[in-house]
């Protein structure tokens, strides 16, 4: 019996809370994608503020050197001496954004959506708003940087589990510790700006515009609202820059999309920190000079020097030298009342080994780096029984999910219209990849270029005996607009 599936709907939105419960990647490597924000091709994936400032050291060098090296270096009581980088081999650099309130005036914490309090009562300490581990290869110049979701729920160091930008609550070298258990990796430089550093950073350098091409609910959490009469180039202020980042209870995937917010805002942040307007203009020199003093710490090894150099990196970003990603996840189940994301174990430890040896995560995988949810797959037995098909199809599912996304299936058929015979996956020429992509799922299938229903990008065909499934482990692109499909305000 032939059944046709409908495609699945968009992931759910998930209701969740911001706050610790006590106790939860893609490569952008194609030179031929570009960015839709204001700086075209330039990459788009860390934190606001952080990037800002580093963009800056490359740009204006020794000034901020000078000026700034005895007032950040050290980051006062609590920061781990981190382990000492070998000279002429990789390292690694912890970037962190940190919400602390400390330092903010009542009008600045509700500008920025960062009251004292909220459901669970008063917030307190810092916590890991922004999380970014950086490796670089100072032999390549390759860059690789993973930025970790603040729920992802796991364990911290000294003991139980929790959300990962709560291990901040127990110090640097708490946090610090907890990545280097989380990854397998030992971390050579530590780097946190604050929240107050967001705003004071992006309004040294007189706001930012941003192309976007939708407007931007109203979030009650944050106050940000784009409304349609200002797109598609929207100006951002520090206060309204930092509401926007921070903003995700009105997205419904919720941190992973926060994520995205942050890669945009970046693009236009990293243009506008190294164009001519801030180049040669003393007073916005001073100003984030002056911002930098206040809101950066770092451990007592690492110097402005070497951030500097990371961030002569970033400003002249080239995209064949540059991978970035998000750490692997299981998308966005519930505990208790509060949201938090759990890890994909198995996919961070091929992620991060392959940072450890050097290597690009998105190689180590072995699947082609395209979304699941992309591929439309039918399946048809060679009459095994009533139901086999429909069988498969959710063993198949559970074997190519991917954070929400899976395979689509598009049809199951049951009747005996196929040669019995080894589980073959059938695909068109240009649908290679995507079949690539299913028979990593199902060890022992055959793969054969045949004629495919036009209707369908992949066909399996079920043998015999009983299927034997494999989830996949993927490390996807994130995927980037064409310019060419934004407004003309957005191109540059």
């Amino acid at each position: 019996m032939s059944r046709r599936h409908p495609r699945h709907a968009a992931p759910r939105e998930h209701k969740g809370l911001a706050r610790p419960v006590a106790g939860a990647g893609a490569a952008l490597r194609h030179g031929a994608q570009r960015s839709a924000g204001a700086v075209g091709g330039r990459l788009r994936w860390i934190a606001l503020a952080v990037v800002v400032v580093l963009g800056a050291f490359g740009a204006y060098g020794a000034y901020l050197y000078l000026s700034t090296e005895n007032a950040v270096q050290g980051g006062g009581p609590g920061i781990k001496t981190v382990n000492p980088e070998k000279e002429g081999a990789p390292s690694i650099t912890l970037v962190v954004g940190s919400d602390s309130r400390e330092g903010l005036t009542e009008q600045e914490k509700a500008e920025l959506g960062a009251a004292d309090e909220d459901q669970f009562g008063a917030v307190t300490g810092d916590r890991a708003d922004t999380l970014i581990l950086a490796h670089v290869d100072p032999n390549t110049d390759q860059v690789t940087m993973v930025q970790f979701p603040r729920d992802l729920y796991v364990p911290i160091d000294g003991g139980g589990k929790d959300r990962i930008n709560a291990a901040l609550l127990k110090g640097h070298t708490a946090l610090v510790e907890t990545v280097e258990d989380l990854t397998g990796l030992e971390i050579n430089h530590y780097a946190q700006v604050n929240i107050a550093g967001f705003k004071d950073v992006v309004d040294a350098i007189g706001g930012i515009d941003l192309c976007l091409t939708e407007p931007v609910p109203f979030d009650e959490a944050t106050g940000i609202v784009v409304g349609p009469e200002e797109l598609p180039l929207v100006h951002f202020d520090g206060a309204r820059a930092i509401s926007y980042v921070r903003s995700r209870k009105n997205f419904a995937t919720g941190d992973l999309e926060r994520i995205q917010n942050q890669q945009k805002l970046l693009a236009a942040a990293l243009d506008k920190v190294t164009s001519p307007s801030i180049l040669l203009n003393p007073f916005r020199l001073r100003s984030i000079a002056a911002a930098t003093k206040r809101n950066v710490q770092l451990d007592a090894s690492t110097s402005l020097n070497t951030l500097r150099n990371l961030g002569n990196q970033l400003r002249n970003f080239d995209p064949a030298s540059y991978e970035a990603y998000t750490a692997p996840h299981k998308g966005l189940p519930e505990l208790g009342e509060a949201q938090v994301i759990q890890p994909d174990v198995r996919a961070m430890k091929v992620m991060f080994d392959a940072i450890g040896n050097n290597q690009s995560p998105a190689d180590a995988d072995g699947v082609p780096s395209i979304d699941p949810a992309s591929i439309e797959v039918a399946i048809y037995t060679a009459g095994a029984g009533l139901g086999v098909a429909d069988v498969a199809a959710g063993e198949l599912q559970a074997a190519t999910t991917v954070g929400d996304s899976t395979v689509s299936i598009a049809e199951t058929d049951d009747r005996p219209k196929h040669a019995a015979g080894n589980t073959v996956v059938r695909y068109r020429a240009d649908t290679k990849e995507m079949a690539e992509l299913v028979a990593a799922a199902l060890p022992g299938a055959e793969l054969r270029e045949t004629a495919v229903n036009p209707a369908h990008d992949v066909v399996v065909v079920l043998g015999p005996g009983p299927l034997e499934t494999r989830r996949i482990i993927q490390t996807r692109p994130i995927p980037i607009p064409d310019p060419d499909e934004q407004p003309d305000a957005c191109r540059r």
